[in-house]
């Protein structure tokens, strides 16, 4: 089978699901069972974080109704004291796909569903941590929405439009957007080896209490101001040029990501008498822009018989922040990341798929405020993988 056949295929499978028969349901379970050690300076005696976690533990339930219309639910069973609930469960995904009328290869897809930006949807966690857009929150890795998905003729390469509702897939009530996101993905796979492709997401207002919250009492220039909770980012826009590389043992996967977006905010100016009591309020409506940029490489080599898999990973992100007519670079949350790992397959599954591995990765990252310590993490992980098919009983 050529290489571009082989592509072609892999990409139905992620769009369109497992190509199962019509009646037939597959049952799937995905575990990480996760060792973290973080430290600073590499100081890996005396951890700040020192951690046993179920990462994650989803289980999948796909089921074929006709050839033209599939279903598919996954709930993630995770246990880690990073997370304020502890253990508990999380849909992650359930979703109807539907084949699109007069559209050839394409087909609609609704509800929880995978975000096709950047590649948080191609991001098969060869390195175990996350994709990069997903990592700095610019947008959730599953989300609510409609999208529809297809084929360009010929194998050329994959086309998605989309609207999410734009706030990710763990949040209800007062923390669900009003307002929609509108989402393109093309990919294009033109020579066997090459992918090439871009993203980009729109979002005119999103409702970020829980990001923007700033509580209490504040002063600035001699006067009190007490924060309002009704602050939102408006004018979001994201883009994200991608590219695949692959060529015998070796592949390169890159991005570039950029970000953008007003923070609007309020807040309560007290007024005071010569005497400095308190006779009334002002109500004072501010705004600041903030613009991120970000670049991730993930290399790989995979050593003959595909048992084991080395990798590297070198990032880089900046935040800007509006200081008067200014973007100023905050030192402190801007960064640059590197380092390597391997994965382990004890067993793949067919197409390639992970069955049971070991991964270990490091990676340092170094904030670019000089003054600040790097951050060494060390992950070593057992990750495990497996489906069983339903067939469809006999009447």
């Amino acid at each position: 089978m050529s290489r571009k056949k082989l592509v072609v295929i892999l990409a139905l499978i992620a769009v369109v699901g497992l190509a199962l028969e019509p009646g037939e349901t597959e049952f799937e379970h995905n575990g990480w069972f996760r060792y973290t050690n973080q430290s600073t300076a590499f100081k890996v005696a005396e951890p700040s974080v020192s951690r046993l976690s179920l990462e994650r533990g989803y289980i999948r339930l796909s089921h074929q109704w006709a050839p033209s219309f599939f279903t598919k639910m996954t709930v993630d069973i995770f246990s880690s004291d990073k997370y304020p609930e502890g253990a508990t469960v999380r849909l992650k995904e359930a979703y109807a796909d539907l084949a699109a009328p007069f559209l050839r290869d394409f087909n609609i897809t609704a509800g929880l569903q995978k975000h096709y930006f950047g590649l948080i949807y191609s991001w098969d966690y060869t390195h175990p941590e996350k994709e990069l857009a997903d990592e700095q929150g610019i947008c959730g890795s599953a989300d609510y929405g409609v999208t529809l998905n297809g084929f360009l003729p010929a194998g050329l390469g994959e086309l998605q439009f989309g609207v999410y509702n734009g706030e990710g897939y763990k949040y209800a009530g007062k923390y669900v957007n009003t307002s929609p996101e509108l989402l393109g993905n093309l990919r294009i796979t033109s020579l066997p080896g090459i992918t090439l492709g871009a993203s980009i997401f729109t979002n005119s207002a999103d409702i970020s209490h829980y990001k923007n919250d700033r509580k209490g009492r504040v002063t600035e220039g001699g006067n009190i101001y007490f924060m309002n909770a009704d602050t939102a980012n408006i004018n979001r826009l994201a883009y994200a040029p991608m590219f695949k590389l692959a060529f015998g043992p070796f592949s390169l996967l890159g991005e570039y990501l950029g970000y953008s977006y007003t923070r609007r905010f309020s807040y309560y100016q007290i007024n005071r008498d010569t005497l400095g009591n308190i006779v009334d309020s002002t109500l004072v409506v501010k705004k600041k822009d903030y613009r991120m940029n970000g670049v991730d490489l993930v290399p790989v080599v995979t050593l003959p018989g595909r048992t084991v898999e080395i990798f590297g990973r070198f990032s880089i992100w900046d935040r800007r922040e509006q200081s008067g007519d200014s973007m100023m670079l905050n030192r402190d949350k801007s960064f640059i990341r590197y380092g390597t790992g391997f994965n382990y397959h004890f067993v793949r599954r067919e197409k390639g798929k992970p069955g049971l591995e070991f991964q270990f990765a490091w990676t340092r990252t170094q904030p670019k405020n000089s003054a600040l310590q790097p951050t060494d993490v060390l992950l070593a992980q057992v990750r495990f993988e497996w489906s069983a098919l339903v067939p469809k009983p006999q009447m």
